[in-house]
């Protein structure tokens, strides 16, 4: 599949925009659409704190940013000036926004946010209002619209969570919206999102912070204080790179798909039984087996080339 470049991107197809929370990925929206929006996009920005809109002004980040200290502020906002309304805060905030907008408010209304029950749970209950959802597949352990940048939405997939069949005009547009930015996009159900992420996103951020506190002990410790420059290596730094993520939102997260999580992580506690097992008896010819699986699975959830394709 060939990659998306900036010159095969169409103009977003919303003319006015806002974006509610301008952290790393609401700031990096801004950046994205500024600079592949097309002629006469208006791209508005809401932060909660006036040193964030001051830092966002500075920066050029949005043609105008908005301060709104409280969830409920929100409809004091004129939203009718805007056709797209993009939710970039919190799981739990993105679940008492809902609950905030003005009825019938006539433009679409979208999130990113990474878990959907809450999310689809509390727009299914304003029928007034026009919501498709969204999960972004981007980001990194970095917050904060310091941490923005253009390019992060480029080549990376979006998942859309529509409420209902009934919404294929509506999800289409907002399907384009995302492609404007170089997204490639995706549906499913709310709740098989949530199942599929709890293995590829949700727990790999439980298990890359457990394996920093599980590697932060005395022996360790004293090595690395003793070194002069810290012993991990590419592979440790790899796998815990995650664990420095945004812990108002990874909280928020993990609460909210806290049954698909447990699911999961008892299968991988049955899967590291059978591995400390094997620590312990198994031969040369079993790690080379294991190996050997562990790897035909990093390639086929990746999207590598299987060891078959590259012969």
């Amino acid at each position: 599949m060939s990659a998306t470049n900036d010159e095969s991107l169409q103009p977003a197809p919303f003319r006015s925009i806002l974006i509610f929370g301008m952290g790393m990925m609401g700031a990096s929206l801004a950046q994205a659409l500024r600079k592949h929006g097309g002629p006469g996009l208006r791209v508005d920005g809401a932060v909660r704190s006036e040193s964030s809109a001051a830092f966002l002004r500075g920066h050029n980040q949005a043609d105008q940013v908005l301060v709104c200290p409280r969830e409920a502020q929100i409809a004091d906002l004129d939203l009718g000036a805007y056709d797209l309304i993009v939710l970039g805060t919190p799981v739990k905030s993105v679940e008492r926004l809902a609950a905030l907008i003005p009825a019938d408010h006539p433009g679409i209304i979208t999130d990113m946010s990474s878990t959907r029950r809450e999310v689809q749970a509390a727009f299914a209950g304003r029928p007034d209002l026009k919501f498709v959802g969204s999960h972004p597949m981007c980001g990194s352990e970095n917050r904060g619209p310091t941490a923005a940048r253009p390019d992060l939405f480029l080549n990376r997939l979006c998942i859309l969570t529509p409420l209902d069949d009934g919404e294929a005009i509506l999800t289409q547009r907002v399907r384009s919206f995302w492609e404007s930015i170089g997204m490639r996009t995706f549906e499913l159900s709310g709740p098989r999102h949530d199942e599929v992420l709890s293995y590829l996103s949700h727990g790999p951020h439980l298990l890359a912070g457990l394996l920093a506190l599980w590697a932060h002990n005395e022996p360790v410790d004293t090595a690395i204080a003793a070194a002069p420059m810290p012993i991990t290596g590419g592979g440790f730094k790899d796998m815990a790179r995650i664990a420095g993520s945004n812990p108002e939102m990874w909280t928020d997260i993990l609460i909210s798909n806290r049954d698909f999580l447990a699911t999961g992580l008892k299968e991988f506690q049955s899967q590291l039984a059978e591995l400390i097992q094997q620590v312990e008896t198994g031969a040369s010819e079993d790690w080379l087996a294991w190996f050997d699986r562990a790897r035909d699975a990093r390639n086929l959830l990746c999207g590598y080339p299987r060891e078959s394709e590259q012969k």
